[in-house]
């Protein structure tokens, strides 16, 4: 075997480790701290922080020790956490009520994966500075072991929910990691007898000036990167469509698109970077038809994907185009990309939320790059005529949907062609183009409502989701991106009218209705907008579980299910598994979990353990109810399956019937110990006792185990290109 061959192995083994163990241990916390974004979004944004301290930490070692003396110390440090983890168990993660959730959520994260997440983030960095430090043929070009790590990161990524996930609990995926690690000791033991550093002094060539001025671009361009695959997951699961895993396809072009550019023969398609003026248009155009929602999902997950893959390409071709050729600036390097990753992550996660009510953050990393690019260009006047052609894209973005309300190819084609001729002319001047995109991102404000089939009275981001709440048919509608999360009649003798997949005719509405049932005590997990309070009853207590005070503050002020059901109603913060810990044991006479309706399903208000823990909270007689009304999963089969696990009595029912625009139809499971109980849902109100359809071996969830991929409906994508008729006018 050819000694760069162990190199790459080494590079590869440690980039797998590295994505594995990420998202192993955020499995782990998930349900520990309740299945919140702040929980996932801490988990991030440590592994962005550590990552750039462990690339910080081999800039320094490089510049002060050497490599020659390094590689003895690392072979120390690889060693290291054998003390720890993967050398003992992992330390038991547990929420500290008392801490604030971010700050515990780094601490869990320190002192459980910490060290060896740090081990591993140095490790592809050192090892290409003993490449270019060897006396190997491929030392002149150190960077391929980089692609080689991208491609572990992507295959680690990508294996996860498609093998290891799907197959393995969390013991097991802990175990072979470990199994791994010991690998990766052993390589680099082989490495360090076979690949000796040259002792001849490598000589320092004087880059400062242009390596200095070129810092900025770097940071801006690897930024752009992250920003531009981060915003095309959320427009994915905010504004196409909220199906799980959508977000591996986004990453796996970002990680892909390294692979391609920092091989051995980079590889990056010229009309990319010559003609990149068209993927700027395109991209642009294209995140205002989205907003339209006149494409099937299938095309337009397609078309974002292909639009993320240019400008990923684009980001990382010129981030290669400019590395450093002397090696003791290789680290430097790095340290530079990864700063730019950390401020593009910090931005979209943390930053983003606060401030847009939209995706808009798409349009920023598309300015970032202009900008980026238009920083060697020498100052000149932009000119009267590009800001003409400025003044043109904005009003075609203004009076194009007033036009074309509808979907019509001639239409479509007319905004794509005309953007492409504004934008080749604007392309002389990079920061003409670069004020283009700036002045759009800018009156995206104004210009998006005009896209929208929806006048928004009422628009809220935050770390959650996008809340928009609209007027139609006499109603007032909550959509959590494109998720309908609730509606209600405006004033009038209907206005505690239930609706949506609560109505009357619906499963719920008659479980509430029927006379073999009194729930005095009810909990629910997910507020909505409060429809089920409008079943509630002077004398009885409802007890809503809500993870955003958002939702309370909007279904507050916007509906009125809350303030003028006669029950009392209490609203309760937090995760529900965590906010049940501190109520009364055998509180509830029944337990509503509905909250599975959007992308984010949380995993862990499913397992047998949580249903386990339900029953705590269960008076004798009380039964726990399911809302798993969901466009892209099918929860009725693991539902059933994890029922009777547990040797709990279990039945379902699916109401596929549509009552005008505001009564739905929705599915519901129910679970109860009670066999009368269960008598009255099968014989009373007609509830199968039996799942009948796909998916009947369905695998039992668990706190250790879950796997999306065996309750994902395919065909719901197929079905919207079917249904497709792409020149119709």
């Amino acid at each position: 075997m050819r000694k760069i061959w162990y190199l790459g192995i080494i590079n590869f083994l440690s980039a797998f480790l590295l994505f594995q163990i990420e998202l192993i241990i955020s499995k782990i916390m998930l349900p520990k701290f309740g299945g919140s974004y702040m929980v996932w979004g801490g988990c991030v944004v440590f592994f962005q922080c550590a990552l750039l301290l462990g690339y910080l930490y081999s800039h320094l070692v490089v510049e002060k020790i050497g490599i020659m003396r390094y590689r003895y110390f690392h072979m120390f440090l690889l060693l290291l956490p054998l003390l720890f983890f993967p050398g003992r168990q992992l330390p038991v993660i547990a929420a500290h009520p008392n801490l604030l959730m971010v700050l515990d959520v780094f601490w869990q994260l320190s002192i459980s994966i910490g060290l060896v997440f740090f081990v591993l983030s140095t490790t592809t960095v050192i090892t290409q500075v003993w490449l270019a430090s060897s006396e190997l043929s491929q030392k002149e070009n150190p960077y391929i072991l980089y692609s080689i790590s991208n491609l572990g990161s992507f295959l680690g990524l990508l294996s996860y929910p498609f093998l290891f996930e799907a197959y393995f609990n969390i013991n097991t995926q802990l175990n072979i990691w470990r199994f791994g690690y010991l690998i990766l000791l052993m390589l680099y033991l082989v490495v360090f007898k076979i690949v000796p550093v040259s002792k001849k002094q490598t000589e320092v060539l004087d880059l400062s000036a242009k390596f200095g001025v070129n810092k900025l671009i770097l940071i801006l361009l690897s930024a752009a990167g992250v920003i531009a695959f981060l915003s095309v997951t959320n427009v994915f699961t905010y504004e196409i469509a909220p199906a799980p895993l959508l977000w591996v396809i986004a990453l796996c072009i970002y990680l892909i698109s390294f692979v391609l550019n920092f091989k051995h023969n980079p590889f990056c398609p010229g009309w990319i970077r010559s003609k990149f003026y068209l993927v700027l248009s395109s991209s642009i155009v294209f995140y205002f038809l989205t907003q339209k929602r006149i494409l099937p999902i299938f095309v337009e997950i397609a078309a974002y994907s292909f639009f993320l893959f240019a400008i990923c390409m684009f980001c990382q071709s010129e981030l290669a185009r400019m590395k450093p050729k002397n090696e003791r600036e290789l680290t430097m390097f790095y340290l530079l990309v990864a700063l730019g990753g950390v401020v593009g992550g910090f931005f979209v996660s943390w930053i983003a939320p606060l401030f847009f009510t939209s995706t808009l953050e798409f349009l920023v990393g598309l300015f970032c790059i202009c900008f980026a690019i238009g920083l060697g260009e020498k100052k000149g006047k932009i000119g009267f005529s590009n800001i003409r052609l400025i003044f043109y894209a904005l009003l075609l973005l203004i009076l194009w949907p007033g036009f074309f309300r509808n979907y019509n190819f001639f239409g479509v084609v007319l905004i794509f062609v005309l953007f492409w001729l504004i934008f080749k002319k604007l392309k002389i001047s990079l920061r003409a183009l670069s004020l283009a995109v700036f002045s759009i991102m800018v009156c995206s404000w104004f210009i998006s409502p005009l896209w929208s089939d929806f006048n928004f009275i009422y628009s809220k981001r935050n770390y959650y989701g996008i809340y928009n709440l609209y007027i139609k048919d006499g109603a007032v509608f909550l959509i959590n991106g494109t998720t309908l999360h609730g509606a209600q009649f405006i004033g009038g003798k209907d206005e505690m009218e239930p609706l949506t997949y609560y109505h009357r005719k619906s499963p719920i509405g008659e479980l509430m209705e029927s006379k073999d049932f009194d729930f005095n005590t009810m909990g629910l997990v997910g507020l909505g907008v409060g429809t089920l309070a409008s079943y509630g009853k002077a004398g009885q207590e409802i007890d809503f579980f809500e993870l955003d005070p958002e939702v309370f503050a909007i279904a507050s002020n916007f509906f009125t299910y809350l303030r003028k059901t006669p029950a009392k109603t209490n609203v309760i913060f937090g995760d529900a598994r965590v906010s049940l810990k501190k109520m009364p044991k055998k509180r509830y006479s029944i337990i509503i979990v509905d909250a599975f309706s959007g992308d984010s399903v949380p995993v862990h208000l499913l397992t047998t353990e949580a249903m386990a823990e339900y029953r705590q909270y269960l008076k004798d007689g009380g039964l726990i109810l399911f809302h798993i009304s969901n466009r892209y999963l099918n929860l009725m089969p693991l539902l059933f399956n994890n029922a009777k696990a547990l040797n709990a009595y279990v039945s379902g029912k699916s109401d596929r019937k549509m009552y005008g625009n505001v009564r739905l139809p929705s599915a519901w499971v129910a679970l109860t110990w009670d066999a009368d109980i269960n008598k009255k849902f099968v014989s009373g109100l007609k509830w199968a006792k039996e799942y009948v359809g796909p998916d009947k071996s369905c695998r039992v969830w668990t706190d250790t185990y879950s796997n999306v991929l065996t309750v994902f409906k395919t065909k719901v994508f197929i079905d919207s290109l079917k249904r497709w008729q792409p020149f119709y006018w």
